[in-house]
């Protein structure tokens, strides 16, 4: 009995590395495309102009939320009549995008009035065309990870990015402001939309059930409400900034944010796409379910401990060798907020856990501990400008991930010391990681682009040596996969 039970945990181990692995390397390339759009972006634009933008996605987000009604987790969640649950999952997308643009185009001008600035009244209805047209693709597009299809599924994922950034240069380029990004947000989704549906297995049938219909429609209200107190606590930030600092410092703000996001985040998305459709198949083993949990927050940490903590000592040069003049206070922020996204990715995992295991709700119960906090940290933070706010980010993450763990320790019955004991081989090699690359910025040529380049080099090549010695496994284990995936390909 063990042994078929350490078989199968082994197996459910190998296929979520391996789904992790194979999509964060595919995902590298659209995320790569993306950081590079948002370099060429940052040197065409000023603050101003990606501050007013700002604003509409914000406010996009959570029409967004309303658009997908949580069907897309009420399917992969969904373990009969598959097809019937599906087709009302795509009837209730249509009407919802329908609204929801309804609701964006009335609403404006009161968002425009909230935010104290007129400009946002245009460029937010036309970015709202982006609700439809995601509501049509997100059957579809769930349909590939439902089906473990993670390597298709960064098919259309790539191509949106692609696509986004190469609209926004071009129109920005001709002098189009800040609505250059606008155009280049709905063409993304188009592209999406258009390649989610060639590539899925996946057409609707008409056929429906009452009782598929009641559940994805129960199972989505309780997704919807956490998704939306989930997004209203990570977009506080972003609310008080725009609201108190104005439009130019929330584009300051915003690129602070973005630059490590787009690392940092993009492992905690892939961990999310693989790991939510493998921890629901296993939801009722509680052995298998521990097993699994630590062996995510161990894999996120190797990940982002050593690239968040690593941007943060790469910031100066980064910004001083890339970014025009008008973007050099990004530096302290993007350092901190760096730092802040290490620490809070290894919490994005209990809130996929919370969905798999069918308690969604607990996801909002613990929203209205989380928001309370986080206002009150960035409010009262604001008096320092951004540097303040992003500080801020870094105590709610430590919060944050403490009260996660402690939840999830009830639910899925370990100790505290075993998920510290998960994190130690990240901790301990990113800890050496910054003594010798701090070391070694003091010795380095003047060059700023030599500088970089060594420092990004040195800082990799120590953790995975240090790594290496700490948890040798652990690296023969990660090396292995690599190996398997090249031979599947």
């Amino acid at each position: 009995m063990k042994e078929n039970s350490s078989n199968k945990n082994s197996e459910i181990t190998k296929n979520a590395l391996f789904g992790i692995g194979w999509t964060y390397l595919s995902f590298v390339l659209g995320k790569l495309l993306s950081f590079v759009s948002t370099l060429i972006l940052a040197r065409i634009l000023v603050p101003q102009q990606f501050g007013l933008v700002a604003y509409c996605t914000l406010a996009v987000q959570y029409l967004d939320i309303i658009n997908q009604s949580g069907m897309d987790d009420a399917l992969i969640a969904r373990k009969d009549m598959i097809e019937q649950a599906a087709n009302s999952a795509f009837v209730s997308n249509m009407i919802m995008g329908v609204v929801s643009f309804g609701i964006a185009w009335m609403t404006a001008p009161e968002i425009a009035l909230f935010f104290k600035v007129d400009e946002i009244t245009p460029l937010f209805r036309l970015l709202a065309l982006v609700l439809p047209v995601n509501a049509i693709g997100l059957v579809p597009y769930t349909m590939l990870s439902r089906d473990l299809r993670f390597q298709v599924k960064l098919i259309p994922d790539i191509f949106q990015g692609v696509s986004k950034g190469l609209t926004s240069i071009i129109l920005a380029a001709a002098g189009f402001g800040p609505w250059s990004l606008i155009w280049g947000q709905i063409a993304g989704a188009g592209i999406s939309v258009v390649l989610s549906w060639s590539l899925a297995n996946w057409r609707p049938s008409w056929k429906f059930n009452w009782r598929a219909t009641r559940d994805v429609l129960v199972y989505g209200g309780h997704i919807t409400v956490g998704d939306f107190l989930g997004n209203l606590r990570a977009n506080v930030d972003y609310i008080i900034v725009g609201r108190i600092l104005g439009a130019a410092t929330l584009g300051i703000y915003t690129l602070s944010y973005r630059i490590p996001e787009l690392v940092i985040n993009s492992v905690n998305s892939v961990v999310g796409t693989v790991a939510f459709p493998l921890i629901s198949r296993i939801s009722s083993d509680k052995e298998n379910l521990r097993s699994t949990y630590f062996g995510y927050i161990r894999y996120i940490a190797l990940f982002t401990f050593p690239i968040g903590f690593g941007l943060a000592l790469v910031s100066p040069l980064f910004v001083e060798t890339f970014l025009s003049e008008n973007w050099l206070p990004v530096i302290v922020p993007m350092e901190l907020i760096s730092i802040a996204l290490a620490v809070s990715s290894v919490g994005y995992v209990p809130g996929v856990l919370y969905k798999a295991i069918g308690h969604p709700e607990i996801l909002n119960w613990l929203s209205l501990i989380q928001i309370p906090t986080i206002t009150a940290i960035i409010w009262f933070a604001t008096r320092w400008g951004i540097n303040g706010v992003a500080a801020g980010q870094i105590l709610f993450g430590c919060f944050s991930f403490v009260l996660d763990g402690y939840v999830v320790s009830r639910i899925i019955e370990f100790k505290m010391k075993e998920m510290w004991q998960a994190l130690v081989p990240a901790i301990t090699c990113t800890m050496g990681m910054i003594v010798v690359v701090s070391a070694a910025k003091l010795i380095l040529p003047s060059s700023r682009i030599v500088q970089l380049v060594s420092v990004i080099l040195l800082g990799a090549s120590t953790f995975i040596i240090l790594l290496y010695f700490v948890d040798r496994q652990l690296v023969s284990q990660v090396f292995g996969t690599i190996k398997k995936m090249r031979v599947r390909q």
